[in-house]
């Protein structure tokens, strides 16, 4: 998941990389979606990261409009990116779930440096949403495969 690079002490900037690491995540679960079928319980929490992940990134693009700023000024839009090949031929949940679970893991890192930088209080209670929001699929990805 490669983004902007935030600006140290610029929360805007920081933000905006919150939100390019949505849409790198979301162009991920789609080739997530391709190898896990339909009737395994990880499809279905990949189905509502996904969900979730669609309306972050809504938020966090309202929350710029807020602020004054447009955020596909300084980073491209999903048309604009190439999601990279994470899997070629065939792979098993594990792998998909391992894959999926360090990416959400970076995401939080990323929510909560960004978390930190906020001095607006919308920003950082959407913020705290989302990393809550992490967390509970984080456990619910963990979860997941146990033996």
């Amino acid at each position: 998941m490669a983004g902007p690079t935030a600006q140290p002490d610029d929360p805007i900037a920081a933000l905006n990389q919150v939100l390019s690491e949505v849409i790198d995540l979301l162009l991920e679960l789609k080739q997530a979606h391709q190898k896990v079928p339909r009737s395994h319980a990880l499809y279905a929490e990949i189905d509502r990261l996904s969900n979730d992940l669609k309306s972050w990134a809504g938020l966090l693009l309202d929350e710029d409009r807020v602020l004054g700023v447009s955020p596909l000024a300084s980073m491209p839009s999903v048309a604009g990116r190439v999601a990279p090949v994470l899997w070629a031929g065939t792979v098993g949940d594990e792998e998909v779930r391992d894959v999926v679970g360090t990416d959400v893991d970076r995401l939080r890192l990323h929510v909560r440096a960004a978390l930190a930088q906020q001095e607006d209080g919308e920003a950082r209670a959407l913020l705290t949403a989302v990393d809550a929001g992490l967390s509970t699929h984080q456990d619910a990805l963990n979860e997941l495969l146990l033996p």
